[in-house]
């Protein structure tokens, strides 16, 4: 049987219930909690994923392969040759199909379909809308435990795209508009001067499902518009992933939306870098 995905970023778990078998799932859970002083915390979701999954689905752990070792902050991206290897782990070939999702809000699983699309431009790669909650709303079987053993894929991604910006070139950022994918509250806290605020959680329905109207929404009161190039953050560069998909959903050209990988993590490492509070641009 001859698969080919639907255009555009996303697959529904309609879809994905008809022609799982024909696809690679990838699990990209991270687990997220809180300590006992109140912080957010975050850890491997391999553990989520031994609990339970969409029955045949790969981990893709962004504690792991999926993000640079040592690497200063948290969820860094990985070098080519890493990132090959991570894929070829759980048995991806260059004509597979890739189908991301996590147990979250999505943001997670649009951080790994960033990665693979946006900076190594491999095209077979999408991700479940709604994620894992969107699965279990149609009843649909979950299993347990390891990930079933797969034969060692071939893949091997090339040189990355210029879709990343350091932190050098943010600070000298004159023209592009810089877009924090921030919940509210915290981007009001602190945020790099001149940034607007689209947050990526409130372009979700009530069903956690991507809006495009309110996409279109959120993009108008910004006066935003494609094919502006725009220089996406958050904290850590998962958020500004999800803002990414989101962007894309609706029609953003991908070309046109670059990520700020270290964030706010790496801007306020310097306390000689200016921060702004309050509503923003």
């Amino acid at each position: 049987m001859t698969v080919t995905f639907p255009s555009g970023p996303l697959v529904s778990a309609a879809w994905l219930a008809q022609h799982h078998a024909h696809v690679i799932i990838l699990d990209c859970s991270v687990d997220r909690s809180l300590d006992s002083s109140g912080q957010t915390t975050f850890a491997s979701g391999h553990e989520l994923f031994t609990q339970q999954h969409i029955p045949g689905a790969q981990f893709a752990d962004l504690f792991g392969d999926f993000s640079q070792p040592d690497a200063a902050y948290l969820f860094t991206a990985p070098g080519a040759q890493q990132l090959s290897s991570a894929l070829q782990a759980i048995g991806a070939n260059p004509q597979s199909l890739l189908v991301v999702y996590d147990q979250l809000n999505g943001a997670y699983a649009a951080r790994v379909w960033y990665l693979l699309v946006a900076l190594y431009g491999w095209s077979n790669v999408r991700a479940l809308d709604g994620g894992f909650a969107a699965w279990q709303r149609l009843a649909q079987p979950v299993e347990s435990g390891a990930a079933h053993p797969v034969v060692r894929g071939s893949v091997q991604l090339g040189i990355a795209r210029p879709a990343l910006v350091s932190t050098e070139s943010v600070a000298e950022e004159r023209q592009r508009p810089l877009v924090c994918a921030l919940r509210r509250e915290p981007f009001q806290q602190a945020h790099i001067p001149g940034s607007v605020n689209l947050p990526y959680p409130e372009l979700l329905d009530e069903d956690g499902l991507i809006d495009t109207g309110r996409v279109a929404a959120a993009l108008r009161s910004a006066r935003i518009a494609p094919p502006e190039e725009l220089v996406l953050y958050c904290g850590g560069g998962i958020n500004a992933a999800g803002l990414a998909l989101a962007l894309v959903a609706a029609g953003y050209p991908l070309h046109a939306l670059l990520l700020y990988d270290d964030s706010l993590n790496g801007w306020l490492s310097d306390i000689s870098r200016p921060v702004a509070s309050g509503a923003g641009r």
